[in-house]
Order: C-alpha cells, then sequence, then structure tokens
C-alpha cells in the first residue's frame, strides 16, 4: 500500500489547506481560503504567510490527536507513527472545528446509527456489539486528545445516544473509569462530581453528566453547538499548548510546559476579556481546593464562539487526583515557589498575584468566595450524585470526595484567608 503524501484540512465544507508528509511536516493555506478569509489555524501558522513547516506545524496538528495508550493502541492499529500517518487515520473529527481527509476527499453529509446506553456500555467492556461493529467499518474512530480511553457520541434533540459515522462530528464525550493505574477507582463518577460541583460555583464548567448504564461521566462539548433543527457547528478552539508552539509531550511545567505565568500571557495574547482572567484564577483555586494535581497548561483552551470574539472555553478534565494515593502528590503548576498544596499559603498566593499582574487582595477575594461556595454547594452536589450512582462503589467515591474536598479547602481556607 502507498503512503499517501498529501492530507486536504477542511472547515465545514471550504478547503484550508494542504498537509504535506515531508520531513519536517509542512501545512500549506489553500489559496482561495487565503483570498477570503483572515483567520490563521493558529497563531504560529500565519495565513499571511502561505507556507509553513517544522516545529510549529508539528506541534499543532500533533496536539489534535489522542495521548499516551490510545495513541499507541491507534499506532498498532494502523501501523503508522507519525503525526501525519495518524491524521490520515483519525483526522475527521478532531477537536476544533477541522476536519482532515485524504487527499481528494470531500466532506460528506453527516450520518448516525442509533445505539442505546446498554451498547456503550458493551463498548467499554471489550463486547462485540453494534459500536464494535460500526467501528470496524469506520476504522476505528478514535480521535479526542486525552490520555483515557474515550467514546465520541452525539446526543440529538430527544436526548437519545447515536454513534457519529465516518467523518460526522460528535457532541458528547463518553468516559467510563480509568484502568490500568493502580490505586485509582472509580474515575468516573469522581469526574463527574467534580463537573458537576464547579459548574455549581458558575465559573463556566463543561456541561456533564452520570451514566449508570454505561458508568460513564458523559460531557457536553463545547466546541459544538446543535441548532434547533439538529446541525451541528464545529466550534474552532485551541488549547494552550498549541497556542505555545508546545507538543502535547510538553504539557507539564516540569517538563519544560507552559507556566502560570506563560498561560497568562497567552490569554493576553489572544485578547480574552476581564472575566475570562477572573475564570482562569477561579480555575487554579478549584483545582488546589478539590485536589486536581493534574491541572496542566494544556487543559486550558480559547475558543471562538458566533459573535462573542475569543473567549476561555469552559473547563474541562476537572478530578480530583490527590483522592488517590498513588498519584502525584505536586500540583501541576507551581503557586509562588511551591507546588505541594498542603504547603502553599497567603505568601505563595501573594508572590503568584504579583507575578501574574494581579492585585493580591483581589486574587484572595475571588479564592474565598470559591472556598465559601464549594462548602455552600458540595451538600447539593453529593445528594445529586448519590441519586444516579447505583452500587456501594460508587456511592463510596461520592462520600470519600465530599470528606477530602470538604476537609482540603476549610484547609486552606485556615492558611489563607485567616490573620
Amino acid at each position: 500500500m502507498s503512503v499517501p503524501k498529501r492530507l486536504d484540512v477542511y472547515k465545514g465544507a471550504d478547503l484550508v489547506g494542504f498537509l504535506y508528509n515531508d520531513h519536517p511536516i509542512r501545512f500549506v493555506y489553500d489559496e482561495t481560503w487565503r483570498t477570503q478569509h483572515t483567520e490563521s489555524v493558529s497563531p504560529h501558522i500565519d495565513i499571511s504567510h502561505p507556507e509553513h513547516s517544522g516545529q510549529k506545524v508539528e506541534a499543532y496538528f500533533e496536539n489534535l490527536l489522542p495521548e499516551a495508550g490510545i495513541r499507541d493502541l491507534l499506532k498498532m492499529k494502523h501501523q503508522v507513527t507519525t503525526t501525519f500517518g495518524l491524521l490520515g487515520a483519525i483526522g475527521g473529527d478532531t477537536a476544533s472545528d477541522l476536519t482532515i481527509l485524504p487527499e481528494g476527499a470531500q466532506p460528506k453529509p453527516a450520518e448516525y446509527q442509533s445505539i442505546t446506553w446498554q451498547d456503550v456500555a458493551d463498548e467499554f467492556q471489550q463486547q462485540q456489539g453494534v459500536i464494535q461493529t460500526a467501528h470496524a467499518k469506520d476504522g476505528m474512530r478514535i480521535s479526542l486528545a486525552g490520555a483515557q480511553r474515550k467514546l465520541s457520541i452525539c446526543i440529538d434533540l430527544y436526548g437519545n445516544p447515536t454513534l457519529p459515522l465516518g467523518h460526522s462530528p460528535s457532541t458528547h464525550i463518553v468516559k467510563p473509569d480509568i484502568k490500568g493505574l493502580e490505586g485509582v477507582w472509580a474515575s468516573a463518577i469522581n469526574e463527574t462530581f467534580v463537573m458537576v460541583l464547579g459548574s455549581k460555583l458558575g465559573m463556566g464548567v463543561a456541561e456533564a453528566f452520570y451514566q449508570p448504564i454505561a458508568k460513564a461521566c458523559v460531557i457536553k462539548r463545547y466546541d459544538r453547538v446543535l441548532d434547533k433543527s439538529g446541525q451541528i457547528t464545529r466550534l474552532h478552539q485551541l488549547d494552550v499548548c498549541q497556542i505555545d508552539g508546545k507538543a502535547s509531550t510538553i504539557k507539564y511545567e516540569a517538563d519544560g510546559g507552559p507556566t502560570l505565568l506563560r498561560c497568562k500571557e497567552i490569554l493576553n495574547e489572544m485578547g480574552v476579556v476581564a472575566s475570562d482572567k477572573k475564570r482562569f484564577i477561579q480555575w487554579i483555586f478549584f483545582n488546589l481546593f478539590v485536589g486536581n494535581n493534574d491541572s496542566h497548561a494544556k487543559n486550558l483552551s480559547i475558543y471562538f464562539p458566533p459573535k462573542q470574539g475569543v473567549k476561555l472555553t469552559p473547563f474541562y478534565d476537572l478530578l480530583s487526583t490527590s483522592l488517590y494515593p498513588g498519584l502525584s502528590r505536586k500540583f501541576a503548576l507551581t503557586i509562588g515557589d511551591e507546588n505541594i498544596a498542603s504547603k502553599i499559603t497567603k505568601l505563595e498566593i501573594v508572590n503568584m498575584s504579583e507575578m501574574l499582574g494581579f492585585k493580591p487582595k483581589y486574587v484572595l477575594k475571588v479564592a474565598e468566595k470559591v472556598a465559601n461556595n464549594l462548602l455552600f454547594m458540595i451538600d447539593d452536589v453529593a445528594n445529586e450524585i448519590n441519586q444516579v450512582a447505583a452500587v456501594g462503589t460508587e456511592k463510596t467515591m461520592v462520600e470519600r470526595l465530599h470528606q477530602h474536598i470538604s476537609s482540603q479547602t476549610k484547609s486552606f481556607q485556615k492558611r489563607l484567608f485567616v490573620d
């Protein structure tokens, strides 16, 4: 089988450009697109220049791919190892609004297959069923960034799950319990709890619910808009690693990934509004309070919703990792000069605030409100999640989260807000 030399990159039905299987990888804007548009696919791939190659192209397109184990699985499945080869296999429904197709292929009308939540459960249990059969024909559709096995689905206007076929856009991500990490259990209930808690605080979190049949956290995609007629529009988005020109393997500060200061600089450079910079502060403290030590820069993104300009996206990948003894005790981003949550004091917050260009009094006020609202809402969230937590393990996780997050938040309150 001959190796393809080019992939065609579309936004909707419009051809944006061409990705070439060169070394280094190369992207060329379509000339018609350049004459009719001013927006670049990424700040490092400026539309004012027709051709780009090298690390900036590799970093942008590589960040559209799944990470870690799923990427390794895809490499074996399709017998490809490069960013170009993987995008050629699974680039039909990436994060953001690009559709990446084989050379000469045209985007097709969206097509969906009706499924049930039991079908989703069967898929996660690796049982032969309608989803495995559809994926076998479809070429194994797994194209979302992240380390965990996920399923892309569409939930229609009536609340029914459907399976996107071909390159059809999805509207929701279904995330079952993480497998293969020692000591990690009931992660789907964990993520649902933390996501719902964040949403209750009004800080802008992607919608999430727990699906008891599939035993999975179901998250609504913010980069997809479902209109009243059922048509789905893809929205352009960029995560901080893409904007910073960093590969997904350099998402952690400890590996040379973006720091808090760099994240703030990127928000400034992209022109997000003041209210989103406040949300950025809320995100930092919420992650500290719930114990989400995996809150790296790739979990921050900006997007372009219609008629709203550039916005910080709803927050996602919120999980209490500190609940699991086997996972890192270090916070992914340094606060002042400290990355151990239990050692962060008011001094570190003051230093962080000044470094980021905020008044410490303002930052502490935002943090105190997050803490107070969290403790006020956590009972309601626990009760809400318990309504769908079907078995003892799930209910135990809800109880542990309630205790763990409450205790951790109260500990921060004593260190940060009591003189």
